[in-house]
C-alpha cells in the first residue's frame, strides 16, 4: 500500500486543548485582577484612552481581556527583519525557522587559557565580524557589552560599532529614550530608507518581573515602534525569586507580561510588528544565580511557544545559552536540549550561539561549535516527506534479502542533495586524525581565521560621515567630553 506523499515534521506538544484554556484563563485573571505596573504616565494614558481601569497614582492598570483581544487582532503575523545586506533579510513567522545571537554578556573568555576580560569595544568588533562570517547566524543581537565606551553615548555606540561590522540584522535592548531618536537617523541613514520599509533594526523590551515594566526602556520603545522599529518582547520572570517556583507559575507571569506589553504598543502604534519572546530562567535556590540551561526552561520555553501560539503571535524561544562555564560537553548538552525543546515546540526563531556562564560570558569557540548544534536541530525538524518515493521500498525490492545499498542510484543522488547531514566542526572521522588535537582549541582557532580573513562590506563613506555627526551632536548635548567617542575602529583614540 503507498503512501499519500504528504509532507510532515516532528513535532512535541506539552498542553492540550483544556490545557491552554486554563493557562489562558489564569492569564486572565492576573490582567484583569492584579494586572500590570507600567511606571510610566505615557502608558497610563495610553490605557487609560483605550478604556482600561488605570491607577495614575500607581502607575497602573488592570487589562479587560477584550481590550487584549483588540490589540492581538493588529498584530502582524510576519515580521520582516531586514539586513543592511538585503540577502541576510529574514521574516519571523513565514514558517522558516532562524536563529539569532544571544546577549548582552559582560565578559570575553579567552577559551584557550580559561581566562575572561571585561567587554571592550574591540571585542564587539571580533564578535560581529565572526556573526557576519558565520552563515548559521540569521540575525544578530550584540553578545558583548562593549565597557570602555563612555557611558554617555555607549548605547548609540554600541550600535554604530555593531553595524559596521556585520551586515545582518541587528536587534538589540534600548534603555534610554533620549537615544531613541538619534538612533532612529542612524538607522534610517545605514538602511537608506524609512525603519517601515527597511527595518534593519530591532528592539528588545524586557517587562520587570513580577508584572511591570521598567519606565526607561518602556518610553524608548514606544518611540522606536512609532518609527517602524519591531520590538522583540521578551519578559524574563526567574522561576523560584520574581516569579512562581512550577514552570506553570512561571509561564503564566511571562505570559501575562507579554500580552501587556502587546497591548502597550499596539496602542502606541496599530499594526506595530511584535514577536514575542521566552526569557525566563530559573533561580539557583542555594546561590541566587541566574540558570538558563535547565530542564525546567526548556519547560517554560515548551509552554510559551505553545500559547504564543495559541494567542497568534510569531515566537522566539530561548536556547543557545546554558550554565557551562566554558565551552565543555555541559554547554553542548544544555544548547542541544534546549535547543531542540524550542524547535520541537513549533518555534518560528531562538537564541543560540556562544554565550556560557548563565549568558555571562562570549566564547567564540562555544559560537563556531553551536553552528553545528544549529545544524542537527533544523535537519531533526525539517520538513519530510512521507510516501513512496521517501520511503525506497522498490530499491529494498530490488536489492532484495542480504544485499547493499551503496551503489544503488538512490543512495548516491539523496547523498548529494544532503540526505544526511554533515558538520563542520564536530569530529567523525577515525580516532587517529584528531590525536594532539582537541575539539575546543581547534575551534576556537576557527573562530580566529574566520574573524582574520572575513570582510564585512563596508559602510558607504557619507553614511560614516552621517553617523558620526549623529553620535557628535547627541555627545554635545550629553556633556560627553570631547574625543571619547570612539566607534570607529579608524578613530583617535579607539582601543587597538
Amino acid at each position: 500500500m503507498r503512501g499519500g506523499d504528504t509532507l510532515t515534521r516532528p513535532t512535541v506538544s506539552y498542553l492540550g486543548d483544556a490545557d491552554r484554556r486554563f493557562v489562558h484563563e489564569q492569564v486572565v485573571r492576573v490582567l484583569e485582577d492584579v494586572g500590570i505596573g507600567y511606571n510610566t504616565p505615557e502608558a497610563i494614558e495610553l490605557l487609560a484612552e483605550a478604556g482600561a481601569p488605570v491607577d495614575r497614582e500607581r502607575l497602573t492598570a488592570r487589562m479587560p481581556w477584550d481590550l487584549v483581544e483588540r490589540c492581538l487582532a493588529t498584530c502582524p503575523k510576519e515580521v520582516l527583519l531586514a539586513a543592511r545586506d538585503p540577502r541576510h533579510d529574514v521574516v519571523i513567522g513565514d514558517g522558516s525557522l532562524t536563529f539569532c545571537t544571544d546577549g548582552t554578556g559582560t565578559y570575553m573568555l579567552d577559551d584557550v587559557t580559561g581566562v575572561r576580560s571585561e567587554g571592550s569595544a574591540e571585542a564587539l568588533r571580533t564578535v560581529m565580524r565572526l556573526f557576519d562570517a558565520l552563515p548559521d547566524v540569521d540575525y544578530t543581537w550584540p553578545s558583548i557589552s562593549a565597557r570602555d565606551l563612555d557611558p554617555l553615548t555607549a548605547g548609540l555606540e554600541i550600535e554604530a560599532i555593531s553595524l559596521a561590522n556585520c551586515s545582518k540584522h541587528v536587534q538589540d535592548e534600548v534603555r534610554d529614550p533620549a537615544h531613541a531618536a538619534p538612533l532612529i537617523e542612524i538607522f534610517e541613514a545605514v538602511a537608506g530608507a524609512s525603519l517601515w520599509e527597511r527595518p534593519i533594526f530591532s528592539t528588545i523590551d524586557c517587562t520587570v518581573a513580577p508584572l511591570q515594566h521598567e519606565r526607561e526602556m518602556t518610553e524608548a520603545t514606544i518611540a522606536l515602534v512609532r518609527a517602524g522599529v519591531p520590538v522583540l518582547i521578551l519578559p524574563m520572570p526567574l522561576a523560584g525569586t520574581t516569579s512562581p517556583i512550577t514552570a506553570l507559575g512561571t509561564s503564566v507571569i511571562l505570559l501575562a507580561e507579554l500580552l501587556s506589553a502587546v497591548v502597550l504598543f499596539q496602542l502606541a502604534k496599530p499594526g506595530c510588528r511584535l514577536i514575542s519572546g521566552v526569557g525566563a530562567g530559573v533561580a539557583d535556590m542555594r546561590t541566587g544565580l541566574y540558570l538558563a540551561g535547565t530542564p525546567e526552561c526548556g519547560l517554560i520555553n515548551i509552554i510559551g511557544i505553545e500559547m504564543s501560539r495559541f494567542y497568534g503571535l510569531p515566537v522566539l524561544g530561548s536556547a543557545g545559552s546554558g550554565d557551562a562555564k566554558v565551552s565543555d560537553h555541559q554547554a553542548g548538552a544544555e544548547a542541544m536540549m534546549m535547543g531542540l525543546a524550542c524547535a520541537l515546540a513549533g518555534a518560528d526563531t531562538m537564541l543560540a550561539f556562544g554565550l556560557v556562564d548563565g549568558a555571562q560570558s562570549v566564547s567564540l569557540a562555544t559560537t563556531v561549535l553551536d553552528c553545528d548544534t544549529v545544524g542537527a536541530i533544523k535537519r531533526v525538524v525539517r520538513e519530510q516527506e512521507v510516501g513512496a518515493a521517501e520511503a525506497l521500498v522498490d530499491d529494498l525490492v530490488e536489492v532484495g534479502i542480504g544485499g547493499r545499498f551503496l551503489a544503488r542510484r538512490s543512495t548516491r543522488d539523496r547523498l548529494r542533495a544532503g540526505e544526511l547531514w554533515r558538520p563542520r566542526g564536530w569530529r567523525r572521522e577515525a580516532f587517529e586524525q584528531y590525536a594532539g588535537h582537541s575539539l575546543l582549541a581547534d575551534a576556537a582557532a576557527t573562530a580566529c581565521e574566520l574573524v582574520a580573513a572575513h570582510e564585512v562590506p563596508p559602510l558607504p563613506d557619507d553614511v560614516t560621515d552621517e553617523i558620526d555627526d549623529v553620535i557628535d551632536r547627541y555627545a554635545r548635548t550629553v556633556g560627553a567630553p570631547a574625543g571619547r567617542v570612539r566607534w570607529r575602529d579608524d578613530a583617535p583614540g579607539a582601543p587597538e
